[in-house]
Protein backbone atom coordinates (compact mmCIF):
# COMPACT_ATOMS: atom_id res chain seq x y z
CA UNK A 1 0.00 0.00 0.00
CA UNK A 2 1.33 3.36 -0.78
CA UNK A 3 1.90 5.96 1.99
CA UNK A 4 4.59 8.33 0.70
CA UNK A 5 4.29 10.52 -2.57
CA UNK A 6 7.78 11.45 -3.62
CA UNK A 7 7.46 14.47 -5.92
CA UNK A 8 10.97 15.58 -8.55
CA UNK A 9 10.67 19.27 -8.85
CA UNK A 10 11.74 20.35 -12.14
CA UNK A 11 9.10 19.30 -15.02
CA UNK A 12 6.69 17.80 -12.31
CA UNK A 13 6.01 20.73 -9.33
CA UNK A 14 7.91 23.38 -11.40
CA UNK A 15 7.94 24.15 -15.12
CA UNK A 16 11.54 23.75 -16.26
CA UNK A 17 11.42 24.58 -20.28
CA UNK A 18 15.28 24.64 -21.07
CA UNK A 19 14.33 26.25 -24.39
CA UNK A 20 12.11 28.83 -23.42
CA UNK A 21 14.30 29.72 -20.54
CA UNK A 22 17.75 30.23 -23.16
CA UNK A 23 15.26 31.94 -25.65
CA UNK A 24 14.81 34.76 -22.98
CA UNK A 25 18.03 35.51 -22.65
CA UNK A 26 19.35 34.73 -26.55
CA UNK A 27 19.49 37.21 -28.87
CA UNK A 28 20.05 34.97 -31.54
CA UNK A 29 20.07 31.12 -32.75
CA UNK A 30 24.00 31.41 -32.08
CA UNK A 31 23.38 32.30 -28.20
CA UNK A 32 20.98 30.00 -27.79
CA UNK A 33 23.27 27.15 -29.07
CA UNK A 34 25.75 28.68 -26.40
CA UNK A 35 23.33 28.86 -23.57
CA UNK A 36 23.11 24.63 -24.05
CA UNK A 37 26.45 23.84 -25.21
CA UNK A 38 28.09 25.69 -22.75
CA UNK A 39 25.77 26.08 -19.92
CA UNK A 40 22.91 23.41 -19.40
CA UNK A 41 25.39 21.07 -20.97
CA UNK A 42 28.68 22.40 -19.21
CA UNK A 43 30.14 20.50 -16.17
CA UNK A 44 29.87 23.44 -13.78
CA UNK A 45 25.41 22.46 -14.59
CA UNK A 46 26.26 19.33 -12.72
CA UNK A 47 28.31 20.81 -10.04
CA UNK A 48 26.06 23.34 -8.79
CA UNK A 49 23.28 20.90 -8.70
CA UNK A 50 25.80 18.63 -6.56
CA UNK A 51 26.47 21.75 -4.35
CA UNK A 52 30.40 21.74 -5.27
CA UNK A 53 29.89 25.11 -6.75
CA UNK A 54 28.79 28.82 -6.71
CA UNK A 55 27.06 30.68 -9.45
CA UNK A 56 29.92 33.02 -9.06
CA UNK A 57 32.40 30.10 -9.56
CA UNK A 58 30.22 28.68 -12.62
CA UNK A 59 30.17 32.13 -14.52
CA UNK A 60 34.10 32.56 -13.86
CA UNK A 61 34.82 29.22 -15.16
CA UNK A 62 32.51 29.27 -17.76
CA UNK A 63 33.85 32.39 -18.94
CA UNK A 64 37.37 31.71 -19.04
CA UNK A 65 36.84 28.89 -20.80
CA UNK A 66 34.88 30.65 -23.39
CA UNK A 67 37.58 33.39 -23.59
CA UNK A 68 34.91 35.92 -22.12
CA UNK A 69 33.01 35.44 -25.34
CA UNK A 70 29.38 35.98 -24.45
CA UNK A 71 30.19 37.45 -20.94
CA UNK A 72 27.31 39.41 -20.26
CA UNK A 73 24.71 36.35 -21.20
CA UNK A 74 26.48 33.73 -18.84
CA UNK A 75 26.60 36.40 -16.13
CA UNK A 76 22.55 36.56 -16.47
CA UNK A 77 21.81 33.93 -17.45
CA UNK A 78 23.51 32.08 -14.20
CA UNK A 79 21.98 34.78 -12.16
CA UNK A 80 18.32 35.05 -13.33
CA UNK A 81 17.34 31.94 -15.06
CA UNK A 82 15.63 30.37 -12.58
CA UNK A 83 13.67 33.31 -11.74
CA UNK A 84 11.64 32.52 -14.76
CA UNK A 85 10.25 29.05 -14.07
CA UNK A 86 6.84 28.96 -13.04
CA UNK A 87 5.11 26.18 -10.64
CA UNK A 88 2.88 23.70 -12.05
CA UNK A 89 -0.73 25.14 -9.86
CA UNK A 90 -2.56 22.39 -11.41
CA UNK A 91 -0.14 19.12 -9.90
CA UNK A 92 0.47 21.31 -6.68
CA UNK A 93 -3.24 20.99 -6.48
CA UNK A 94 -2.90 17.15 -7.10
CA UNK A 95 -0.30 17.22 -3.89
CA UNK A 96 -2.98 19.05 -1.50
CA UNK A 97 -5.31 16.55 -2.39
CA UNK A 98 -2.92 13.67 -1.37
CA UNK A 99 -2.19 15.53 1.49
CA UNK A 100 -6.00 15.51 2.55
CA UNK A 101 -6.49 12.07 2.29
CA UNK A 102 -3.56 11.30 4.61
CA UNK A 103 -0.48 10.51 2.10
CA UNK A 104 3.07 12.32 3.44
CA UNK A 105 4.06 14.51 0.66
CA UNK A 106 8.20 14.16 0.30
CA UNK A 107 10.48 15.93 -2.87
CA UNK A 108 13.78 14.17 -4.21
CA UNK A 109 15.00 16.30 -6.92
CA UNK A 110 18.34 17.61 -8.54
CA UNK A 111 18.42 21.02 -7.60
CA UNK A 112 21.05 24.11 -7.07
CA UNK A 113 21.31 25.48 -3.97
CA UNK A 114 20.45 29.40 -5.83
CA UNK A 115 17.18 27.64 -7.82
CA UNK A 116 16.09 26.23 -4.30
CA UNK A 117 15.85 29.01 -2.26
CA UNK A 118 14.01 30.73 -4.79
CA UNK A 119 11.23 28.56 -4.92
CA UNK A 120 11.34 27.23 -1.01
CA UNK A 121 9.19 29.33 0.39
CA UNK A 122 6.01 28.48 -2.24
CA UNK A 123 2.77 26.96 -0.60
CA UNK A 124 4.05 23.58 -1.78
CA UNK A 125 6.67 22.87 0.31
CA UNK A 126 4.67 23.53 3.28
CA UNK A 127 2.89 20.09 1.96
CA UNK A 128 5.93 18.30 2.46
CA UNK A 129 6.93 16.02 5.44
CA UNK A 130 10.72 15.51 4.60
CA UNK A 131 12.86 16.99 1.48
CA UNK A 132 16.05 16.37 -0.19
CA UNK A 133 18.19 18.69 -2.67
CA UNK A 134 20.68 17.19 -4.15
CA UNK A 135 22.62 20.50 -3.63
CA UNK A 136 22.67 20.35 -0.24
CA UNK A 137 23.28 16.31 0.00
CA UNK A 138 25.97 16.47 -2.57
CA UNK A 139 24.62 13.32 -4.52
CA UNK A 140 22.33 13.58 -6.52
CA UNK A 141 20.00 11.45 -8.69
CA UNK A 142 19.96 8.22 -10.50
CA UNK A 143 23.10 7.53 -7.86
CA UNK A 144 21.39 5.42 -5.10
CA UNK A 145 22.70 6.97 -2.14
CA UNK A 146 20.42 10.24 -2.12
CA UNK A 147 17.21 7.45 -2.31
CA UNK A 148 18.89 6.28 0.79
CA UNK A 149 19.37 9.22 2.25
CA UNK A 150 15.50 10.06 1.80
CA UNK A 151 14.29 6.68 2.66
CA UNK A 152 16.67 6.91 6.26
CA UNK A 153 16.21 10.16 7.26
CA UNK A 154 12.22 9.86 7.50
CA UNK A 155 11.99 5.93 7.98
CA UNK A 156 10.15 5.31 4.77
CA UNK A 157 9.37 1.74 3.74
CA UNK A 158 10.18 2.07 -0.11
CA UNK A 159 7.50 -0.46 -1.04
CA UNK A 160 5.27 2.31 0.83
CA UNK A 161 6.45 5.15 -1.51
CA UNK A 162 5.09 6.14 -5.30
CA UNK A 163 8.03 8.69 -7.05
CA UNK A 164 6.93 11.09 -10.08
CA UNK A 165 9.89 12.07 -12.16
CA UNK A 166 9.45 12.95 -15.46
CA UNK A 167 13.59 11.93 -16.29
CA UNK A 168 13.65 10.48 -19.86
CA UNK A 169 16.44 8.59 -19.75
CA UNK A 170 14.70 6.12 -17.21
CA UNK A 171 17.86 6.29 -14.77
CA UNK A 172 15.81 7.73 -11.95
CA UNK A 173 12.97 5.88 -11.71
CA UNK A 174 15.25 2.68 -12.41
CA UNK A 175 17.34 3.61 -9.55
CA UNK A 176 14.07 3.85 -7.51
CA UNK A 177 12.09 0.78 -8.55
CA UNK A 178 15.22 -1.41 -8.15
CA UNK A 179 15.48 -0.46 -4.77
CA UNK A 180 11.55 -0.93 -3.70
CA UNK A 181 9.91 2.46 -4.94
CA UNK A 182 7.30 2.53 -7.21
CA UNK A 183 6.98 4.69 -10.42
CA UNK A 184 7.48 5.30 -13.63
CA UNK A 185 8.35 8.39 -15.77
CA UNK A 186 5.66 10.84 -15.99
CA UNK A 187 5.10 12.98 -18.75
CA UNK A 188 6.74 16.62 -18.44
CA UNK A 189 4.29 18.94 -16.78
CA UNK A 190 1.15 16.85 -17.28
CA UNK A 191 -0.92 16.90 -13.97
CA UNK A 192 -3.23 14.47 -16.55
CA UNK A 193 -0.22 11.70 -16.56
CA UNK A 194 -0.14 12.44 -12.28
CA UNK A 195 -3.48 11.69 -12.02
CA UNK A 196 -2.83 8.20 -14.33
CA UNK A 197 -0.03 7.59 -12.16
CA UNK A 198 -1.59 7.68 -8.45
CA UNK A 199 -4.78 5.47 -10.67
CA UNK A 200 -2.35 2.94 -11.76
CA UNK A 201 -1.54 2.65 -7.98
CA UNK A 202 -4.74 2.74 -6.36
CA UNK A 203 -3.80 6.19 -4.87
CA UNK A 204 -6.84 8.47 -3.77
CA UNK A 205 -6.66 11.74 -4.50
Amino acid sequence: MVKNIIFDLGNVIINYNQDKIARNFAKSEEEVKYVFDEIFNAPEWAMQDLGNITIEGAIENINRRNNYKYEDLTTNFLSEWFKLQEINRDIVDIAKSLKSNGYNIFVLSNMANSTYQFFKNDDFFSLCNGIIISAEEHVKKPDERIYRILLDRYNLVAEECLFIDDDLNGENYNTANRIGIKGRRIIPNSSEDVKKLLEENKVKF
